[in-house]
């Protein structure tokens, strides 16, 4: 194990939070079995199982808080990692450590954020907002959410615990430079199948044109949510549009924004742009946001719409658009401001 104050910090966390986990799934699968159908429970017995039952789903909710707060966290540890590994010169090199776990770990954590950011949602439409006849099939659905949010908070956390406990200093790793700057790379059959070699000014007007659309869509859903008797179908369309845009802005930040932001025009990493550029964090950040809003609204409408109080899911629901509204054009906005401040020097 790498031995520093990030890499220590990391693991205590993973470690508290994967027992939390374990915790949180055994309470979920007691109270799942204890509220199957045909059982019969006494009124104290409800009393019981309702307190119990809540007192699971606040466990869900520090769980889900503390995972998410580790997420910047396991970049911030594999950072801290680069002066340790030979051939490391970013992040994207000491992923390389252990690839396989590490890479698993990069899709895990967005897909656990995008789960949990859904629940979370629902769970306070079913705390605060769910019809009283109906509460009881809400709470079943809600607990069911939990045990899926806590299995894979789990799984996560017991992942990163292991990724820190078997990093090591004499491992060798090639770094961002074999593989995202030669002209073989993934990210560039795309834009050169679509414009062809010269695919850098076209990519930045496709770019910025899905973006608008995206933050368009959110306006519009977010003006007619509530004069809509069914609404599925535009936020389909939402979360749809919203996906299609976050394989593009990864895409243009790969080929063209990490180049122009870091002046390296042959320089195609991720990992640096976000370590060199000072507000990239915070435009990735507000980009993975937005995205997540936006694609959960049809979710949430879909699995709420029956029980949930139709005022509440509406004032909800526009928080979300609202929300992906304002980091999607936050973070296209930054970039614009990075394209236009050269011009006046």
């Amino acid at each position: 194990m790498i031995v520093n104050p990030w890499s220590v910090s990391a693991l205590t966390i993973d470690l508290l939070s994967a027992a939390l986990a374990g915790a949180t799934v055994v309470s979920a699968v007691r109270l799942i079995i204890g509220t199957r159908p045909g059982k019969e429970i006494s009124g104290q017995g409800m009393t019981s199982q309702e307190e119990r039952m809540y007192l699971a789903f606040w466990m869900g909710v520090v769980l889900l808080a503390v995972r998410f707060l580790a997420w910047p966290l396991f970049y911030l540890v594999l950072h801290s990692f680069i002066s340790e590994i030979e051939g490391a010169m970013c992040i994207f090199g000491t992923r390389n450590m252990l690839p396989v776990l590490t890479r698993s770990l990069e899709v895990l954590k967005p897909l656990l954020f995008f789960i949990g950011l859904v629940w979370l949602v629902l769970f306070r439409l079913e705390r605060f907002a769910t019809l009283p006849k109906k509460g009881m099939r809400a709470g079943s659905f809600i607990l069911a959410m939990l045990l899926l949010c806590s299995l894979t908070a789990l799984v996560d956390s017991v992942a990163s615990a292991v990724l820190w406990m078997r990093s090591s200093s004499e491992l060798a790793v090639s770094c961002c430079t074999t593989v995202t700057d030669i002209p073989s790379r993934f990210t560039i059959w795309m834009p050169v199948s679509l414009f062809g070699p010269t695919y850098e000014q076209p990519l930045w007007y496709l770019f910025f044109i899905v973006n608008g659309l995206s933050s368009a869509l959110l306006v519009l859903a977010y003006r007619a949510v509530d004069r809509m008797q069914s609404p599925l179908a535009l936020f389909s369309l939402v979360g749809l549009v919203s996906l299609v845009n976050c394989i593009l802005t990864v895409i243009a930040y790969i080929e063209v924004i990490a180049p122009r932001l870091m002046r390296l025009p042959f320089h195609h990493c991720l990992y640096c742009m976000v370590q060199n550029v000072i507000d990239a964090p915070v435009f990735v950040a507000l980009f993975i946001v937005g995205t997540c809003t936006a694609v959960a609204v049809f979710p949430v409408w879909f699995f709420a719409r029956s029980w949930a109080g139709m005022d509440a899911l509406i004032s909800v629901v526009r928080a979300l658009l609202m929300t992906g509204f304002l980091c999607l054009t936050g973070s296209v906005l930054m970039i614009a401001i990075h394209l236009l401040v050269p011009l006046f020097h």
